[in-house]
């Protein structure tokens, strides 16, 4: 892996850890809160709610209520409870009208309930809210008792999805290696087909090993021209007598070989028990190559 690979997966694996944490700690400050009496409503003298079971943990509870006269009645006196799943009741308020005021306790798994009771001159009143109105709301941090285990679990996710796209990465990369560039499987694929009819295999046609010739020929000469190019050149010999003397002697080598003939090169390829190996083949098409061209 190169240094800039090296450089670009740490910074992923840090923007990943901090940008899951940073999503856990946003959770941790989102609550869920309810409308449970308006001013407005009727009064409920008993309201019941589930508390959420969060690993069996208390959760934070907190209770928002705002007590008032309604417009031409006396006071009166007012108890708020919080009846828990437990059993326990807990006095939320307990006085006369008028009053605001914003309390937090630990709630417990399992159904909960309010008790409102309004006295006047002594007696429950049989209808509530024709002389108070009353606001009760509620907010529980639901997140706020996992909170350890909410970083651990979000550490551990961020480092699952790293593990994973580092393994996804180098299948890829390994299969691509596998796989190997297209001429090298062209020339890999025309090598098993004439392995295959030189171990007596179906005879492969002599056109088509024309074809695969020429094409393993002219990469090979384009390798060799590549190879030139990179390299400096070297300075010329001097040209005139030379050329004309190589022109002369190709010339009497195929004045020598006469007229031929494509007989030879059409029908299917027989099986020559001389040849082996790919090496073999070699050898015996260098040396009629030597043969035509002489001493």
């Amino acid at each position: 892996m190169t240094d800039d690979n090296s450089r670009k997966s740490a910074i992923t694996t840090i923007v990943t850890f901090v940008l899951l944490n940073i999503i856990w700690t946003g959770a941790l400050t989102s609550a869920a809160d309810q409308h449970l009496i308006s001013p407005n409503s009727d009064i409920v003298t008993e309201y019941r709610f589930d508390g959420p079971d969060i690993l069996g943990k208390e959760i934070p509870f907190h209770v928002f209520y705002e007590i008032n006269e309604v417009e031409g009645m006396g006071s009166s006196e007012v108890t708020i409870e919080l009846q828990l799943s437990d059993g326990t009741i807990i006095e939320v308020y307990s006085g006369i009208s008028n009053v605001s005021s914003t309390e937090t306790y630990a709630l417990l798994p399992g159904p909960s309930s309010f008790l409102i009771t309004i006295k006047q001159d002594g007696q429950i009143y049989p209808v509530p809210s024709d002389i108070v109105e009353i606001d009760l709301r509620t907010e529980m941090e639901l997140y706020t008792p996992i909170r350890i285990e909410g970083y651990v679990f979000a550490n551990i996710l961020a480092l699952i999805l790293i593990v994973t796209d580092r393994t996804l990465r180098s299948w890829a990369k390994s299969r691509r290696l596998k796989r190997g560039s297209p001429i090298v499987r062209k020339l890999r694929q025309e090598w098993k087909e004439v392995e295959k009819s030189i171990s007596g295999g179906d005879p492969v046609d002599v056109d088509d090993l024309l074809s695969e010739s020429t094409s393993a020929s002219n990469l090979m000469s384009k390798r060799r021209n590549w190879s030139v190019e990179e390299t400096e050149p070297e300075p010329e010999q001097e040209e005139g007598d030379q050329d004309m003397e190589d022109a002369d002697a190709e010339l009497e080598s195929l004045d020598e070989l006469g007229e031929g003939d494509e007989s030879r090169l059409q029908g299917k390829a027989t099986i020559d028990d001389d040849l082996d190996t790919i090496s073999d083949l070699w050898d015996k098409l260098g040396d009629g190559q030597n043969k035509r061209r002489g001493p």
